[in-house]
């Protein structure tokens, strides 16, 4: 996978401590299609709460979630807002490259 990241994507650090993944699952309810998947957090946009994850079952997918910081469980399987790509490529492809240009 070859990062290059466009505005309004940033990077995030791998630390020990990974914040949004805690969020996130502690946002999940037991029917939200990324319930008992281990994630890391990998980047952000600066102008929203949209996170990139990458998902760690080893599918080789991401996951861009909108965290809503409720920190308890969503109850609406569709929250919080999450898209899932099959690889880097499409993430780039339908996410990344359409938020930097508009």
């Amino acid at each position: 996978m070859n990062e290059e990241w466009l505005v309004p994507w940033r990077p995030i650090l791998e630390s020990a401590d990974d914040r949004f993944a805690e969020e996130l699952h502690s946002e999940l309810c037991s029917s939200h299609a990324l319930f008992g998947i281990a994630v890391r957090s990998i980047a952000c946009r600066q102008d929203c709460d949209d996170v990139l994850f990458k998902l760690l079952d080893g599918s080789g997918r991401f996951a861009v979630v909108h965290l809503t910081f409720a920190q308890h469980p969503e109850p609406n399987p569709t929250w919080p807002e999450t898209r899932i790509f099959e690889s880097w490529e499409q993430f780039n492809r339908e996410e990344m490259q359409p938020g930097h240009d508009e």
